[in-house]
């Protein structure tokens, strides 16, 4: 799975006018078929979702009835550096919002629940693609599908409790707040 996925990638890639965007379906296939390989075969994926309050992230996937399982933020495969992405506003409003994020730059994958760094691995070099001009070997296998699991086994809690109902109320309310100041500023 991760070696077909990383060929993909090299594919893409050696074309040279790929951007961001190229590299879309090479992780929609690899997440549909890791869904497959554990008997998930209701799980969606929708790229491009449609824009939600807090943004637009690259990903949804969701287990085809209501249920979103998580999102997932894309960078370049060039993007050397996403502990910088972390900081960005960007960012900092998807961990705020979205219960389950992953990050990436289809190299190395983030996964963050309720905002919290909780695992990360890189399954390959990109400069093996990038300067050496071939596909990169697998690296961290298991930690890959050890992530992705914690990633897809994700899901909401089913009954809220006064506190937990006020904690994600407050997150929404925070971020629209800040969308309204937004707006008042550039009426101003």
């Amino acid at each position: 799975m991760l070696k077909s996925y990383l060929k993909r990638i090299f594919e893409v890639s050696k074309r040279g006018d790929a951007r961001e965007e190229s590299y879309y379906s090479c992780l929609e296939e690899l997440l549909k078929s890791y869904a497959d390989s554990i008997n998930k075969k209701q799980i969606h994926v929708t790229t491009l979702p449609r824009k939600t309050y807090a943004g637009n992230p690259d990903f949804r996937v969701w287990d085809g009835k209501q249920s979103i399982v998580g999102y997932i933020e894309a960078k370049q495969p060039a993007e050397k550096n996403l502990l910088e992405i972390e900081h960005t506003e960007q960012l900092k409003r998807y961990l705020k919002t979205f219960p389950n994020l992953i990050l990436t730059n289809f190299f190395e994958f983030r996964l963050y629940c309720d905002g919290h760094l909780i695992d990360k691995v890189q399954i390959a070099r990109p400069y093996v693609i990038h300067k050496l001009g071939t596909i990169p070997p697998i690296e961290k296998e298991q930690e890959f599908y050890n992530l992705i699991e914690r990633f897809f086994s994700f899901s909401l809690p089913k009954t809220f409790t006064a506190k937990t109902l006020a904690v994600e109320l407050a997150k929404r309310t925070r971020f629209l707040k800040e969308q309204v100041i937004v707006e008042e500023l550039k009426e101003e």
